[in-house]
């Protein structure tokens, strides 16, 4: 027990870094080697193997085991939550296109719920809709955050805020664009009204960054003040 206390008072993982661990372990490591054990509401790794996952990693079994957190518990080596994460991340720099491929993959069924939602089925059989915008707040949420963990273990390094507001800005571009080919198309296919109810609300309700700017809450200057007309019935005077 008093190893699993050391485990204890380790700072636990998130969420994401939850995920990224089992993930690599599904996907690279067989259970010959060893798996995942959940204990005390955290991940340790069970290597039953040793040498082959060190041949996995490319190091001894020696160079591997040095730098974790573990005790031995019936010829198997039980490694500390932190030592996972630690041991996951080796893994998955040493094989990194298996997990790349599916970081790829994923991003695309995101792309494709962020644009029209799905339909789901709950455990108690209650059939469900999401809307694009719950998709996008779960991909930013739980999505983004993995793919960027996963990738960094493969040895890429993390997006910039700069390189999102560029990419993002060139990607507007192209879908103005398109929409205007879209609704040039429709205007000569006798489809004006449609395409003006598209074009005016693609105008229209336009994100930009006075709209996602946040609102800083202070005193408002009187003109500043919306002006609010109220209608009021007319008297008769007799």
């Amino acid at each position: 027990m008093a190893h699993w206390q050391r485990f204890l008072d380790e700072e636990p993982l998130d969420d994401t870094e939850d995920g990224a661990v089992e993930h690599v372990f599904q996907e690279l490591v067989s259970d010959s080697i060893g798996e995942l054990g959940w204990r005390y509401s955290r991940f340790t790794a069970i290597v039953q193997d040793r040498v082959a996952l060190a041949a996995l990693i490319g190091v001894t079994a020696d160079e591997v085991l040095d730098q974790l957190d573990y005790f031995e518990d019936g010829g198997a080596v039980v490694v500390s939550p932190e030592g996972t994460m630690r041991l996951a991340a080796a893994i998955a720099h040493a094989n990194p296109m298996p997990i790349l491929d599916w970081v790829i993959d994923d991003e695309k069924k995101y792309r494709e719920l962020c644009k029209r939602g799905r339909s789901a089925t709950a455990r108690d059989r209650y059939s469900y809709d999401t809307s694009p915008e719950q998709e996008y707040d779960s991909y930013l949420r739980y999505g983004r955050p993995l793919h960027e963990l996963l990738r960094a273990w493969c040895g890429h390094r993390a997006v910039t805020l700069q390189e999102r507001v560029d990419a993002a800005e060139a990607e507007v571009r192209r879908l103005d664009e398109l929409l205007a080919r879209v609704i040039d198309e429709l205007k000569a296919r006798e489809h004006s009204h449609v395409a003006e109810i598209i074009e005016q609300e693609h105008v229209e309700e336009r994100i930009t960054p006075a709209r996602v700017r946040p609102v800083v809450e202070r005193p408002l200057k009187p003109s500043e003040i919306p002006v609010i007309h109220v209608p009021v019935p007319r008297r008769r005077w007799w």
